[in-house]
């Protein structure tokens, strides 16, 4: 395990105007699993990639433990990585591809095979040590490519969107899987994705990057309930924070707290007419969707039949519980 920190790092691809990564100031505590999230293109598996030594750093350094590592080949780092494709190799078992990086370090076979056991426990593939990679199942094949890397006892864990190649209902599973098993591990890890929903429900931190500009780094209920600015807000949460201006600020309402007006409506409340756009049932909760003066805004419809497309309704808010953000800057008011 080890400490992670990345002191004002700049990463610029050769021939760029614009740096991918400015600036970056982040520390990663030993044994946290922290979450890069953003937007396609806004740094964050460039940022991944530098840690582990694949991209140049133009600027500021990388530590490990608090040992500057910015100008160290990959393999003296002491880190194990999960690539998004799980880079198998199609003709060796499962248990040869879990323990080969260890037979290129020239490990004993009883070591290798000791370690490719413990870590199929672990992963729950004992059953499957012997199958070939078109054998198994893709979440499988995960598991597989993580134990390739748990297998080396690193200091750190780097995974670069690791499950966005399954499908949904395995995503949700092995997402599961892999934030029980840091856990239980207590290896530092640092782990890529731009699904916030995945990030929210992973990681200790999550670290919200836009345009290669760190936004904000905090726990995942303190990035819902305090948003730094307009773009976390509207980025951390599903559905998305409504916004949406208002006298002097931009006001964030989160759907839930965006109520549909009745006539018990509690006084101070502000109400907006609207008519419905359309209605997504997720089968436990319904979310209506209408356009305001060209803003889209949601509220968790209650309990009963929903509304059909074209029924105008007032949606209503309390402006006493609203965030409110710099319509210019986006940064937060209160």
């Amino acid at each position: 395990m080890a400490t992670v920190t990345f002191d004002k790092v700049t990463i610029r691809y050769p021939g760029a105007e614009r740096a991918t990564v400015h600036e970056l100031d982040l520390d990663i505590a030993d044994g946290e699993f922290l979450v890069l999230v953003g937007p396609s293109g806004c740094g964050k598996s460039t940022t991944l990639r530098a840690l582990a030594g694949l991209e140049d750093v133009e600027s500021g350094s990388i530590k490990i433990d608090g040992k500057d590592v910015t100008s160290q080949e990959p393999a003296d780092r002491d880190i194990a990585m999960v690539f998004q494709n799980y880079a198998l190799y199609p003709h060796m078992s499962v248990a040869k591809n879990m323990g080969f990086a260890l037979k290129l370090a020239k490990t004993p076979q009883a070591e290798i095979d000791k370690k490719v056991k413990e870590a199929a426990e672990i992963l729950g593939l004992t059953e499957f040590l012997d199958r070939k990679p078109k054998d198994l199942s893709g979440g499988q094949r995960q598991r597989v490519a993580m134990g390739r890397a748990l297998v080396r006892n690193p200091k750190v864990f780097l995974m670069d969107e690791p499950l966005s190649n399954l499908d949904a209902k395995l995503r949700v599973q092995t997402r599961a899987e892999v934030a029980a098993l840091q856990r239980r591990l207590g290896t530092t890890t640092v782990y890529v994705t731009h699904d916030q929903v995945e990030a929210m429900t992973m990681g200790d931190r999550v670290a919200v990057l836009k345009d290669g500009l760190l936004q904000q780094v905090a726990p995942p209920r303190e990035l819902y309930d305090a948003p730094i600015n307009s773009f976390v807000a509207g980025f951390i949460g599903s559905p998305a924070m409504n916004l949406f201006p208002a006298e002097g600020a931009t006001l964030g309402v989160r759907p839930e707290h965006m109520m549909i007006a009745t006539d018990t409506l509690p006084a101070g409340f502000t109400t907006i007419d609207v008519v419905v756009d359309i209605v997504e049932e997720l089968g436990s909760e319904s979310y209506v969707y209408a356009t305001w003066q060209g803003n889209r805004l949601v509220s968790r419809w209650p309990e009963g039949p929903v509304p059909s497309p074209g029924t105008p309704l007032k949606f209503a808010y309390d402006p006493a519980t609203a965030h409110r953000f710099d319509p210019v800057s986006g940064e937060r008011l209160n």
